[in-house]
């Protein structure tokens, strides 16, 4: 794994009006070259595209990896003589063949792949990695078609996030952890701190036996009560790198989120990214956006009085006075069905059904709830609202 040049990755920006495929592809083209990824970096190699597929969403609710941004990334890839292109991902959710076959049609990657796209992974197996060198992960599952790869593709959606505050080319590569597991790994580090760290450990461990290429959508993006349920964005962009870390940087300053993303802190700890935008080599196209403002998570927002204390002193009192004041979900009365989904999907198991006023209902359990807002990611109807702590909402 060569961490310097993870390091010194630079970051290459360009406008995008609208998902017209040959402005993408051109956009997408110029975004590699500008990287250095070209024949030396795909030809002859099996290349397995990772998107962000998190839900059985259209293309248009800006919650999944727009189609034309995939098809872009397949025909640049195979133009450098890629041996095979194969989209790979597992989204939120049980990994089933009826699951994800649901979710590539609902995001447009099966017509994508009828239309001489790449392929679609229907291979459910896992392959263990070991990781000696990670701080919380040192073993891991990952899917078979991510684990055999030459190549991978990052394919993320650029999206505010609930838990993580951002949702980008790091987060993303959390969805080669296959369906539950990831809920298990929520259970297993509740804390932001230790999921932030174990997403560096990831990324990581990727780099080790990868090639890592990322390639954001930033076209239309998401912002607040993301990654499932905030409010699609126009932003304009697309952004690419061979460093999650250093792509994400930029897009976090891009977003107006400068500085509260917990992972980019540990990455830059470890020297793998300046933690400021204005320490990244960043190519811009001609016309690219300056700034793409995206509201946060509601309770989150990082201009706030509440959400700077938040930031300044997560380690008081052994780190409880941040936790005691985080933001949590909510179950939203008036939009719940009773699916369950939410009980289902919960890692500490806090999620009940009970029947209030003859209507089924989940309520959370307050004092084992982890905060990791899994309920609010797959809830299909959108009824797991963000709260913040009465008395932050009191000070601002």
């Amino acid at each position: 794994m060569d961490t310097y040049r993870i390091k010194n990755a630079p970051v290459a920006l360009a406008g995008c009006p609208d998902y017209d495929r040959d402005k993408v592809y051109d956009a997408v083209k110029w975004l590699l070259a500008s990287i250095g990824a070209g024949k030396e970096t795909f030809e002859g190699k099996k290349v397995v595209l990772k998107p962000n597929l998190v839900a059985a969403r259209e293309p248009d609710a800006a919650v999944t990896s727009h189609p034309s941004v995939v098809e872009a990334v397949t025909r640049c890839v195979r133009e450098c003589g890629a041996a095979d292109v194969m989209i790979a991902e597992s989204p939120g959710g049980s990994y089933t063949a009826s699951f994800l076959n649901r979710i590539y049609d609902a995001t447009g990657m099966r017509e994508l792949a009828g239309n001489g796209g790449p392929r679609l992974n229907d291979d459910l197996s896992s392959a263990s990695v070991k990781f000696a060198e990670g701080k919380k992960l040192k073993s891991f599952e990952v899917l078979t078609p991510i684990a055999d790869a030459d190549v991978v593709v990052n394919i993320p959606k650029l999206k505010t996030h609930s838990l993580t505050g951002l949702s980008c080319a790091v987060k993303n590569l959390f969805g080669v952890i296959p369906g539950t597991q990831k809920f298990a790994m929520h259970a297993a580090y509740p804390e932001l701190g230790d999921f932030s760290e174990m997403l560096c450990d990831l990324d990581l461990a990727l780099y080790r036996d990868h090639e890592i290429i990322s390639v954001c959508d930033a076209v239309w993006s998401m912002e607040g009560n993301g990654p499932s349920h905030g409010t699609p964005v126009f932003t304009g962009m697309l952004l690419a790198s061979s460093s999650t870390f250093a792509l994400d940087v930029v897009a976090e300053h891009l977003a107006g989120l400068d500085g509260t993303t917990k992972f980019l802190d540990i990455a830059a700890d470890k020297g793998l990214v300046a933690r400021s935008a204005d320490g990244v080599n960043v190519i811009r196209a001609d016309g690219a956006p300056e700034r793409a403002e995206l509201a946060p998570p509601d309770s989150r927002d990082p201009n706030s009085f509440s959400m700077k204390i938040l930031i300044a002193m997560p380690n008081l009192f052994g780190g409880r006075f941040s936790r005691f004041f985080e933001p949590s979900p909510k179950i939203n009365a008036k939009k719940c069905v009773g699916c369950s989904n939410c009980a289902k999907v919960c890692p500490a198991k806090t999620i009940t059904m009970k029947k209030k006023k003859g209507k089924k209902l989940a309520v959370i359990g307050r004092k084992n709830c982890i905060r990791c807002f899994c309920c609010q990611e797959l809830c299909p109807h959108g009824a797991v609202d963000t709260v913040k702590n009465p008395i932050l909402k009191l000070i601002g």
